[in-house]
């Protein structure tokens, strides 16, 4: 899964990218003058750590990953192709999830490219840049829609056609296209297109320090205004976190007290990011060998997570085993899970839980 960081000039976007290159084990990467940064990024998983440690003992621990994308800074025209706009949105296209950093923190040092500090202000502007471009996206699909109809009449094209109209007038009125109701055909014919507003988005505020352990009024401003279905706003003091990284972890966890800072930091922004996909975890690590987290989407079968670890484990399934990560981690081992009689027996139809612990009998 990709989730492109997104937002105006100055606004902490690649601190934050490296941030969370230096929590998940990936190269920190610069940006090659108007292409974006890339970085796998390890997904920090205490029940990943205590099922290794205390259970599995393996010689391999595999977390799960997402892939991150810093986009080049955005700016005012973007969405209508000024600049290298066009080029910009069209590489935000090919992500999963649009992360979106926000200013809320004052810097003279640092000048704020419309002037004033203002979060809620910037999120409607890359909002409408966003929107532009999607609108362009869509008037000239239907244009080409109709001029082919009006040489041959087909059904299918007429369909799309009804639909992307229905997108104009939707975007037309300021509305991301991630708020429109869509049967899952409709979502299936406009997939093509990679819409932008279409996507899920995190907003994240970047606050200053000055504004740790309050209530930010900014906060609930932007869950008013902008929060709805794909959408969710959440805030992080970056520089402070960026410090805190650089310390050993002793001298980090006693200096996050001091400040009382949440436990994890970006881990928080990752948990986020994996709710707007719908992800959910699972692991193995019957044998000894390694111990892995995986990730499917919530509401996944049995035989769907087969496939996640091998196309062989989906195409021979016979049964899985299954067990809740609190209840092995209560028994201390597999053997003493199995001696309680507490591991399931599940078929192909089984919905994965998160937290699952899974073993597959398969065979071909």
């Amino acid at each position: 899964m990709r989730i492109g960081i997104i937002g105006l000039p100055a606004t902490g976007k690649t601190t934050l990218f490296n941030l969370l290159c230096l929590a998940g084990g990936a190269p920190v990467s610069q940006h090659g003058g108007t292409e974006p940064a890339v970085a796998a990024v390890k997904v920090p998983d205490p029940r990943l750590t205590r099922l290794a440690s205390l259970i599995f003992k393996p010689k391999k621990v595999t977390p799960a990953t997402l892939e991150f994308v810093d986009f080049v800074a955005l700016i005012r025209g973007a969405g209508k192709g000024e600049g290298l706009g066009s080029h910009f949105m069209s590489q935000m296209r090919q992500v999963d999830v649009l992360l979106h950093i926000l200013r809320d923190f004052e810097d003279p040092r640092i000048a704020h490219v419309e002037g004033k500090v203002d979060a809620a202000r910037d999120a409607v502007l890359v909002n409408t840049e966003l929107l532009l471009a999607d609108l362009d996206t869509v008037e000239k699909r239907i244009t080409r829609l109709e001029v082919d109809l009006r040489k041959i009449k087909k059904e299918e094209a007429m369909r799309e056609l009804d639909l992307l109209k229905r997108c104009r007038v939707w975007l037309a009125d300021e509305r991301p296209l991630r708020e429109l109701s869509l049967t899952a055909d409709e979502e299936k014919a406009l997939r093509g297109f990679a819409l932008l507003t279409a996507k899920p988005m995190l907003l994240l505020l970047n606050i200053g320090e000055s504004k740790l352990g309050k209530p930010n009024p900014t906060l609930d401003r932007l869950q008013r205004a902008l929060g709805g279905r794909g959408m969710a706003v959440t805030q992080l003091c970056v520089k402070v976190e960026w410090e805190v990284a650089q310390l050993p972890p002793e001298d980090a966890e006693a200096f996050r007290k001091d400040l009382g800072l949440p436990a994890g930091g970006c881990g928080g922004v990752l948990r986020a990011c994996m709710d707007l996909l719908g992800l959910i975890t699972f692991y193995t690590g019957e044998g000894g060998e390694e111990t892995r987290a995986w990730m499917v989407p919530a509401g996944a079968t049995a035989l769907k997570a087969a496939g996640t670890i091998h196309s062989d484990l989906e195409r021979g399934f016979i049964r899985a085993e299954v067990i809740p990560f609190p209840e092995l981690e209560a028994c201390g081992s597999l053997a003493a899970a199995k001696k309680k009689g507490l591991l399931r027996l599940e078929g192909k139809e089984y919905r994965v839980a998160d937290g699952d612990v899974i073993a597959i009998r398969f065979n071909i």
